[in-house]
């Protein structure tokens, strides 16, 4: 005999605190609905799965007509239990013979009902046959899960839940716009609620920024970082932070056990995963930023865990949600929050691992420096290019690895001795902090110790630092002389001339570039080095009014580039050919060359390049007459010079500054330097390169196209601060895809920068 109770679902718990954000998740998890029967959110712990599924599935309530079924599973620590469980919370009472599993199906073959299991990730084979067996079933159920990782079964979609968008450390904030980031606004009504008096305001909302931006957005962090502004101010918080697991202890006496700090948080994930994932995951904490599977085989593959096993094991933790899934200059690559990875540090540690894990690290990021130096003139530079930019925080991981042992200083002057990295890829300012660090911790004369002495004052000749170039170039030489060692000497003439250069007499540079350029022809070193000096000593040409010299240096190096497909030096001999046209009032021949070099120089990210060629540009606006264009681009062009830590020509410079502010007038030419001071910097380039005006930011673009639903959801996403990469992991695309809806709106509508596309939202009706 059975008896089913007429009991309705167990309905949707009511929120006890605010609900923030999320407003595109509920609407794209509501969209897979249309379509599918079963759909789980994915994420780490304490990123808002629940209450995202709540308050979805109560959204959604008056599309089922026997209602919504809430199954917490957390503490449900016997799997046998699961359909059990499940039945107790639809209020069925069924006394048949037949199995738990066959009575829910039994039950619900009639009914419509959304069931949302909450927590499946402990249970996850046994939630996956559950599912399975009940949509097989019941036709008109449909299963809402969360989960810590997929159940991957067949009709399950799939919704990664991220963190909560944050400011951008990097970007100037505007006052008054913190609130619009999620982040921010969590931490404020949370703190409030707990604090009395406590508001966002124009003097703490910068503070709160940092803060929400160190805790990334993880919406349990920033409820647990709340309780502590009881005690602390922001900023004291945001500095005490680097030990975030022992800070962030306190919860509230109603959240699950494992909710009531981070730690416990975090034990729960790592206690589900496999000891192969367990030791992965603290070994892959050594890279900061990311890496790729080939670097993990590289450095984290041993007897413990084979490189043959390493890719199931990757994929496990990818699945749990410990590792994020990213594509980058067409590559495929993996990285933690930064809680994660500091979680994984402790474990590392904790098994006596993490020394021997930052010294492979420090090796395979050497071997990458080296083998990028040996392919650099040549058909890879691009590839290259994108590769060192990827893995810039892992090379100063490992800088930082070298400067905490003596021992490991000179492999870090080896790492760290490569100029055209600093002057190309990073940042010259970098670089100089870098090397300067490591030569204080190794002073015997060595080959490592001459080239990071060479490049010190290689650099500081960039940043007009004479004296430094002279005391560091003359050790370096008499090093080289020492150890008879060609290269060294080579090197160390060639940044003797770049001394020269920055003299009254930069003439006297032309005999060290040439003695130089003959002894690189007699050494192993990368062609880079000659080609840099061609530059240089063109530039030498140049400056004492040898023009017909500079041009046959510059009319070699083009002719070579183009042989070897050296695009870098390539651009730099545009750049000096642009300049000998220029003093030479051959104005379009300038500009064309110029032109030709920035679009190189955008395309390889070469910041310190493009303030060379911007400067240039900006002369030869001013020669032309075009004073406001060239006061546009000086303005545009500081912005590069301090990106790349240098800062050229001053002389030369307040020349044709000063002859345009005659021309123009001093309001207009503040404003002129004012408006290019403002421009992004893809804004400046477009401008330099005479590309296809922006419309100007807040007005309605010329044409009247209609948005598609996916670009409009893009756009509603660009508006609300999101980033590629970001938009990317809340629609389960690529970042590339992500890249190609944002261009397709931009071009759609007229706009050039992402500014426009959120004042364009902004304008618009509700209804779009």
């Amino acid at each position: 005999m059975t008896t089913r109770s007429a009991t309705r679902p167990t309905g949707v718990p009511a929120d006890l605190t605010s609900f923030v954000g999320r407003r595109q998740d509920m609407s794209a998890v509501r969209q897979l609905f249309a379509d599918a029967r079963l759909v789980t959110l994915t994420g780490i712990g304490g990123v808002g799965k629940t209450r995202l599924a709540y308050r979805v599935s109560n959204e959604m309530r008056r599309a089922f007509a026997d209602g919504v079924c809430v199954v917490e599973l957390a503490s449900l620590e016997d799997p046998a239990l699961l359909p059990y469980t499940v039945l107790d919370a639809l209020a069925i009472r069924d006394q048949s013979a037949g199995s738990a599993t066959e009575i829910l199906a039994d039950r619900l073959q009639e009914q419509q009902v959304l069931l949302v299991l909450d927590n499946c990730e402990h249970l996850i084979e046994e939630v996956a046959t559950l599912a399975d067996a009940l949509l097989r079933a019941a036709p008109d159920v449909k299963i809402l899960t969360t989960s810590r990782q997929a159940l991957r079964i067949a009709g399950e979609h799939v919704y990664p839940v991220a963190p909560l968008p944050v400011p951008d450390p990097a970007a100037p904030l505007t006052p008054g716009t913190a609130s619009q980031y999620p982040a921010v606004t969590l931490l404020a009504e949370r703190t409030a609620a707990i604090v009395p008096g406590f508001r966002l305001t124009p003097d703490n909302e910068a503070a709160i920024a940092r803060l929400c931006h160190q805790l990334e957005g993880i919406p349990l962090a920033i409820e647990l970082a709340s309780v502590r502004l009881r005690l602390l101010t922001v900023d004291e918080l945001v500095d005490r932070l680097g030990d975030r697991f022992e800070l962030l202890r306190e919860g509230g006496r109603n959240l699950p056990a494992r909710h009531q700090t981070l730690q416990a948080l975090i034990d729960w994930s790592y206690d589900l995963c496999t000891p192969a994932e367990q030791r992965l995951w603290a070994r892959s904490s050594v890279f900061a930023g990311g890496f790729s599977a080939r670097a993990l085989a590289k450095v984290c593959a041993d007897d413990r865990l084979r490189e043959t096993e390493l890719l199931d094991t990757l994929s496990g933790l990818l699945d749990k949600s410990i590792f994020i899934r990213e594509e980058q200059a067409g590559q495929v690559r993996f990285r933690m929050l930064e809680t994660l990875r500091s979680y994984g540090q402790v474990r590392l540690a904790e098994a006596g691992g993490d020394t021997d894990l930052s010294q492979r690290h420090c090796d395979w990021c050497l071997e990458l420096v080296e083998q990028a130096g040996e392919e650099w003139v040549g058909p890879k530079q691009e590839e290259w290019t994108g590769i060192l930019q990827l893995e810039h925080a892992n090379l100063r991981r490992a800088l930082e690895y070298c400067c905490s042992d003596p021992g490991q200083a000179r492999a870090g002057m080896r790492l760290a001795g490569v100029p055209w990295f600093w002057g190309g890829v990073a940042h010259l300012t970098e670089g100089r902090h870098w090397l300067e660090r490591l030569l204080s911790l190794d002073p015997e004369p060595s080959r490592e110790r001459a080239w990071a002495l060479a490049t010190t004052a290689y650099i500081a000749a960039f940043q007009g630092d004479q004296a430094t170039v002279e005391a560091m170039a003359e050790e370096a030489h008499q090093i080289g002389l020492q150890l008879a060692d060609t290269a060294t000497l080579a090197y160390s003439t060639h940044v003797l001339g770049m001394l020269h250069t920055l003299s009254d007499d930069p003439g006297s540079a032309i005999p060290y570039f040439i003695e130089a350029r003959q002894g690189y022809a007699h050494s192993s070193v990368s062609p880079q080095y000659a080609d840099s000096l061609g530059i240089e000593l063109a530039g030498a040409y140049i400056f004492t009014d040898q023009l017909d010299e500079a041009s046959q240096v510059v009319a070699e190096l083009l002719d070579q580039c183009v042989a070897n497909g050296d695009r870098w030096n390539h651009s730099y001999a545009l750049w000096g050919r642009g300049f000998i046209h220029l003093l030479r009032d051959e104005l379009d021949l300038a500009s064309a060359d110029l032109g030709e070099a920035l679009r190189i120089k955008r395309s390889l990210g070469d910041t310190f390049g493009i303030a060379l060629v911007l400067e240039l540009l900006a002369w030869t606006a001013a020669t032309a007459g075009d004073a406001r264009r060239a006061a546009v681009l000086f303005g545009g062009v500081e912005r590069f010079w301090k990106s790349s830590g240098a800062h050229m020509f001053a002389a030369r410079r307040h020349s044709y500054q000063e002859s345009i502010r005659d021309a123009l007038g001093v309001t207009a030419y503040d404003e002129a330097i004012t408006r290019g001071h403002a421009m992004p910097q893809e804004e400046i380039l477009a401008f330099a390169l005479g590309e296809s005006p922006s419309t100007s930011a807040g007005t309605a673009p010329k044409t009247t196209s209609t948005l598609t639903p996916r670009q409009r959801e893009v756009a509603e996403m660009v508006a609300a601060g999101m980033s590629n990469k970001e938009i990317a992991a809340r629609l389960v695309i690529s970042q590339r895809t992500a890249e190609g809806h944002v261009e397709g709106i931009l071009t759609k509508l007229g706009f050039k920068t992402r500014a426009q596309i959120a004042s364009w939202i902004a304008q618009q009706s509700p209804s779009g």
